[in-house]
């Protein structure tokens, strides 16, 4: 029975429903294992939690303690309908003084007694009986007081009436129901591009996509009508093993990857020409701008050179003299605190670890000063050329245990676990992603600062954020490092706190939240983010039934449909049938009947596609033929689905080219170059094609709207 309770209080599931809708039992040794898993580093040897009295000490501190607290250290409430919640021995008759300062630091002060709170709850703990009470605000404060109170994270200050002496503390959180979304965009129908800011070409940059071609592409899209970029994580990544490319496995996801810096916008770029290194450097940004494939070990040795040189400058030229730059500088490191002093750190300690030499860890810290710096611009050319939303920027479920972000918060990680799905049809040996999970019982216990820090640092200068699997602030199945800890379980989430927490920030940032909730999806999250106003993320290739793909009629309104993601074919490839093709070269098809199955099973895709399209009347009987030209395809689909009743719409920027190469090919490694294609042409080149001059008509014609669609920009 101890045990038994320790799994449920740890969020340790029992059971779940898979993609078939089979209800699936995990094995107990599992689940035990995954406790080992979660208190390695609280039980040392992991078999101690085996032993009764830890089982029994740790039900206690979990259960029990919580009620002999008379504040717990954080709690919260909504804005709209605001309370408290207390513990006090069932025998307390006492009144209380309560203090409530906010983080504007306001001040409110009442007292109260038990008349006006509600008992909610109650535990007994020996002979004493404790009660949990239930405060509603509304009951004790004055019309004034009721309307001083803010959104925010504020702290609570109770004294009892005979023992002042004693004052207990917490931290009450007041949060909105929703999450942000301006009044005005509300009943819009908005579309964009989504894009992998790295895989852009232009004649400018230094051998891959970077934060000017973004400002190109923003202002070319803006000028057609879009209101928005979707982009890929651009969280730091490995600067140590600049080949380890995946976006989605970040070191840290609260900085930005320099990589994606535009060398000659910085200002201390002007300097360099005087540098013996500089034609040098830039004859090696040429011949990398010449690649069909990116070198990131090359375009990293590039840049970091420059910048190592910029930096020197910026030192002598700045620094040195207090200008007002450098006190832009000294002022961007303050804000960051502590967070960015242990990147910093954290860097300069990897690259000597791989014999890179740099002169001193502020280095990194002067790297994300420029990254903020141009990343800042990009949004503002957004607000200026009048898109709505901007830039919605893409949160990672997760982030690599060898990080800083780990390894500076390490006391609210599980390192001994790595995230990923449990086995299915698609992937019987289930999916490891190899990130590191946040710990819900650490989280809890350090009052969710890692979790706000990461949103809040995700939501700078942006107009949306993207939540890659937002099933995370339900559950996520982790698996043990050690395979004798058994094969993994779900762990829960506090998932009403998380939600909370999300459309707190997003007010404060006014940005809006987008969940990518593709895959198994549990139940009872769908409804909390669909109330809590998470937009909702389909993909086309997805929204199937068993007759064949859905009518655009029966999309989700309150989603961001998407044509295509980077885990999928390009339209190009799906409809030539060339990624079946390459998944057989690289033998991930066993034999020649698999091919042909392949290929007889994607021609009923693709008629079914086109009854659609017909049936949308976006095409005509005679031209809905499998011979059909994709650059007439193209334009007809996008208008079909886009003409649905999704809010948001959006294609990816390289089919705009009918790019057949894939971003990604889930479950490779090895046999392909993931995250590393460039996309065929120039932003400018795919921008002049005859194929997005008609995609966008059809596009500017179907998500047309009354209002003047650029009149409300946000989020500078």
């Amino acid at each position: 029975m101890g045990l038994d309770k320790l799994l449920y209080l740890q969020g340790v599931g029992a059971e779940f429903v898979d993609c078939n809708g089979t209800n699936i039992t995990i094995e107990y040794s599992d689940r035990v294992g995954i406790l080992q898993t979660m208190l390695t580093d609280v039980a040392t040897p992991s078999q101690a939690v085996f032993n009764p009295d830890f089982v029994d000490q740790r039900n206690h501190m979990l259960d029990a303690e919580p009620w002999t607290q008379l504040l717990p250290a954080f709690q919260w409430t909504y804005l709209d309908e605001p309370s408290i919640e207390l513990s006090l021995p069932a025998s307390f008759q006492t009144s209380l003084q309560i203090q409530l300062t906010q983080d504007n630091l306001e001040v409110i002060e009442f007292g109260c007694d038990l008349s006006v709170m509600t008992v909610t709850g109650d535990y007994r703990i020996g002979d004493t009986a404790y009660l949990r009470w239930q405060l509603p605000l509304s009951r004790v404060l004055t019309a004034k007081q009721r309307q001083q109170l803010t959104l925010g994270y504020h702290q609570l200050s109770i004294r009892i009436a005979d023992d002042v002496a004693v004052e207990h503390q917490g931290q009450l959180m007041l949060a909105p129901r929703k999450a942000w979304q301006a009044d005005e965009c509300a009943h819009d129908r908005q579309w964009g591009v989504s894009v992998q800011l790295y895989s852009l070409r232009s004649e400018q940059q230094w051998g891959m996509g970077d934060f000017a071609d973004l400002q190109t592409l923003t202002k070319t899209m803006a000028k057609e009508g879009a209101d928005y970029i979707l982009l890929n994580p651009l969280h730091a990544l490995n600067s140590a093993k600049p080949d380890y490319a995946s976006p989605y496995s970040p070191m840290d996801r609260r900085f930005l990857n320099p990589l994606y810096l535009h060398i000659p916008a910085i200002e201390e770029f002007q300097w360099l020409s005087a540098k013996q290194q500089f034609p040098a450097l830039l004859q090696q940004a040429k011949q990398l701008n010449q690649l069909e494939w990116l070198d990131y070990p090359a375009i990293h040795r590039t840049k970091f050179a420059a910048l190592e040189l910029m930096f020197s400058e910026f030192k002598q030229r700045h620094l040195h003299n207090n200008t007002a730059r450098a006190q832009s500088y000294q002022q961007f490191v303050q804000q960051q605190g502590l967070a960015l002093l242990q990147f910093a750190e954290h860097e300069m300690g990897l690259a000597q670890a791989s014999q890179q030499s740099y002169a001193d860890s502020e280095f990194f810290q002067y790297l994300q000063f420029l990254c903020s710096e141009q990343f800042q611009q990009c949004q503002q050319v957004a607000v200026d050329a009048g898109m709505k939303i901007g830039l919605i920027r893409d949160l990672a479920v997760g982030a690599l245990v060898e990080g800083s972000e780990v390894q500076a918060n390490v006391e609210q990680f599980c390192v001994n676990a790595s995230i990923g799905a449990p086995p299915d049809p698609f992937a019987p040996q289930g999916q490891n992603w190899g990130l590191t999970p946040l710990d819900p019982i650490k989280l809890k216990q350090h009052n969710y600062q890692h979790f706000i820090q990461l949103v809040r640092a995700n939501m700078r200068h942006c107009g949306a954020l993207r939540l890659d699997h937002v099933m995370a602030l339900r559950r996520l199945w982790w698996w043990p490092l050690d395979e004798a800890f058994g094969r993994g379980a779900y762990i829960y989430y506090p998932v009403e706190t998380l939600l909370a927490i999300l459309c707190l920030e997003s007010h404060r940032f006014e940005c809006r939240l987008i969940g990518e909730d593709l895959g198994v999806v549990p139940p009872e999250i769908v409804s909390k983010l669909f109330n809590a106003g998470i937009v909702s993320n389909e993909l086309f290739y997805f929204c199937r039934h068993h007759h064949g793909f859905k009518s655009p009629a029966e999309y989700k309104q309150q989603s961001l449909m998407m044509l295509a993601n980077h885990d999928v074919p390009t339209l190009a490839a799906w409809w030539q049938g060339s990624d079946i093709q390459l998944r057989m070269d690289m033998g991930l098809l066993s034999s020649e009947d698999d091919l042909h199955e392949s290929h007889q099973e994607r021609n009923q895709q693709k008629q079914q596609l086109l009854d659609v399209l017909v049936a949308e009347q976006v095409l005509s009987c005679d031209q809905a033929q499998l011979t059909i030209d994709i650059k007439q395809l193209i334009p007809a689909l996008a208008r079909a689905v886009a003409n649905g009743k999704s809010q948001l719409f959006s294609l990816q920027f390289c089919d705009l080219a009918a790019d057949t190469v894939p971003v990604n090919i889930p479950g490779t490694w090895k046999e392909f170059p993931n995250w590393q294609r460039r996309l065929p042409e120039t932003i400018e080149q795919i921008i002049a094609s005859e194929l997005f001059a008609d995609t966008v008509k059809q596009l500017q014609q179907v998500r047309h709207n009354e209002n003047d669609p650029h009149s409300h920009a946000v989020n500078g």
